[in-house]
């Protein structure tokens, strides 16, 4: 009868010492996840999604990882004359992943300053001009192959910084939280690239390219506006 008591009392202990550890592993993914976001973002550069992540409680320091995205490809077609139109097909979007911190400078407050680094996989806006038909330009006439083809880009650096504002924790208190930020990415220096044929090969356009670079080196910042809502993986 002793050795029952014994055996059973073993049994009982282990079971208080399994559930003991379950509950703390389970304690400590619930505050892992407490410590996290996911969320999407409406951006004057693309909408997007960022995740989350809580480096330093005391400190109120955050990692957040996004990614936006949006382009435009339909072609437009120009009319510079009755029955005339010059058909221009733009290259246009913006596409950067990203990686910074958020940090809060007051404890209870809901201001933040935000700081990171991107890569863009597109780092250029472009159109490709050409005619269809004869086009009409203030009377001068020209057929489809005295047009030919103008490419034109203006490229950046695929590398980009940011600096920012905003209102609202990127990881809620409550279970959905919502935030505004607005702030600026450094494209660096843009360079102009242009490839053409047909009647601009007689002229001395290309000359110029310097100087239009020269004219756009101060364009080497891109503002956005960014609206997002947070979704805490743990109450």
């Amino acid at each position: 009868m002793y050795t029952l008591h014994k055996y059973l009392l073993s049994i009982g202990l282990s079971l208080s010492v399994g559930a003991g550890y379950c509950q703390s592993s389970s304690d400590s993914l619930a505050r892992g996840l407490n410590n996290q976001s996911l969320g999407i973002q409406l951006t004057t550069t693309g909408p997007g999604v960022f995740y989350a992540r809580t480096l330093s409680q005391p400190h109120r320091l955050a990692l957040v990882v996004r990614g936006q995205y949006i382009a435009y490809r339909k072609p437009i077609q120009i009319e510079t004359a009755p029955n005339s139109f010059l058909t221009v097909d733009p290259d246009f979007m913006i596409g950067i992943a990203q990686a910074g911190l958020n940090w809060h400078p007051f404890r209870r407050g809901a201001f933040f300053l935000a700081g990171g680094v991107g890569y863009s996989w597109h780092p250029h806006l472009g159109v490709i001009a050409t005619a269809d038909t004869k086009l009409n330009l203030g009377g001068l006439e020209l057929t489809p192959e005295d047009v030919g083809t103008i490419d034109l880009a203006i490229r950046w650096s695929p590398v980009v910084g940011y600096v920012g504002w905003g209102f609202g924790r990127v990881i809620p208190r409550k279970r959905v939280g919502v935030g505004f930020e607005m702030g600026v990415f450094y494209l660096g220096k843009p360079r102009i690239d242009l490839k053409y044929e047909g009647f601009l090969e007689t002229t001395n356009l290309s000359e110029q390219i310097p100087v239009v670079e020269r004219n756009l080196r101060n364009y080497r910042y891109l503002p956005t506006l960014n609206l997002r809502v947070g979704y805490r993986l743990s109450r």
